[in-house]
């Protein structure tokens, strides 16, 4: 299913969930089955590129700009700089996510829909 452009802040949330949906996954691990649910239907709406910044919050029990600059405290590319080939984005440009890959290492993935990132 397919939406318009998300706004800026539901990009920036994509993008910071992508970034830390591994340790959100481990952490809703050990949390209750309602965070456990709410998480999933966070990624299946992510992945059909729905809003989740309203899920997100309800998640961390924070609100718009807390949930995303909570999920985004350690900011992609905010480390030293590398060659624009070696810099990888959403594969659909649903978010404003970028990787930085190790020289001729693997393709980095999308955390919810498994696909190769692209090379910007």
């Amino acid at each position: 299913m397919e939406h318009g452009p998300p706004d800026t802040a539901e990009r920036l949330a994509l993008a910071a969930l992508c970034d830390e949906l591994r340790e959100l996954r481990r952490e809703c691990a050990v949390q209750t089955e309602e965070k456990r649910l709410l998480l999933s239907r966070i990624e299946a709406a992510a992945r059909e590129r729905r809003p989740i910044l309203a899920l997100l919050d309800q998640l961390l029990g924070t609100s718009g700009a807390d949930t995303v600059r909570g999920l985004s405290s350690s900011l992609p590319g905010a480390g030293s700089g590398r060659a624009d080939e070696e810099t990888f984005a959403c594969p659909d440009g649903a978010c404003d996510r970028v990787v930085h890959a190790v020289p001729a290492g693997p393709i980095p993935r999308c955390e919810l829909t498994g696909l190769p990132l692209i090379s910007r």
